[in-house]
C-alpha cells in the first residue's frame, strides 16, 4: 500500500493492476451496497474492485474480473486495505486500538475460514 496515495498494487492473473478509491468510486460503492459491501460475496468483490481499478484501468469491468475469476480472499483483503485508507489515510481506525485491529481482523479470517469450508454461512451471522 502506498501510504501517501493509497494506492495497493494488486495481482489478477499475472497482471499488475493499481487498486484506488476515489470519492467518485467511494460513492458509487456506498449507494450500491451501503457503507459495508459484503466482500464475502464474489459479485460484489468484482463490482468494488471494478470502481477501484475504473481510473486507472478502465477495461477491468466487473464482467472481466468475474471472467478471470482471481482468488477471492487476496482481492477482497486487498480491497479492505484500500477502502480503510480512502476513508482513514494511513491512521488506525479512529477509537480502536491495535488490539481491537487484531481482534477484529482475527475474527473476520475466522468468519471466512469457516464459510470457505462450510461450517458457517456469512448469511445466518448477518441476520438475513
Amino acid at each position: 500500500m502506498n501510504s501517501v496515495t493509497g494506492e495497493k498494487q494488486i495481482d489478477i492473473c499475472g497482471q499488475k493492476y493499481v487498486l484506488r478509491f476515489s470519492w467518485k468510486a467511494l460513492s458509487e460503492i456506498e449507494r450500491r451496497y451501503g457503507d459495508k459491501p459484503n466482500l464475502f460475496d464474489a459479485e460484489v468483490i468484482a463490482n468494488v474492485a471494478a470502481a477501484g481499478l475504473r481510473e486507472r484501468h478502465p477495461e477491468m469491468t466487473a464482467e472481466r474480473i468475474m471472467d478471470l475469476s482471481p482468488p477471492l480472499v487476496p482481492l477482497a483483503q486487498a480491497i479492505q486495505q484500500a477502502l480503510q485508507w480512502a476513508y482513514f489515510g494511513g491512521e488506525i481506525i479512529p477509537g480502536e486500538s491495535e488490539s481491537e485491529k487484531k481482534n477484529r481482523r482475527q475474527a473476520g479470517w475466522s468468519r471466512l475460514i469457516g464459510w470457505l469450508f462450510g461450517r458457517e454461512s456469512p448469511r445466518r451471522n448477518s441476520g438475513i
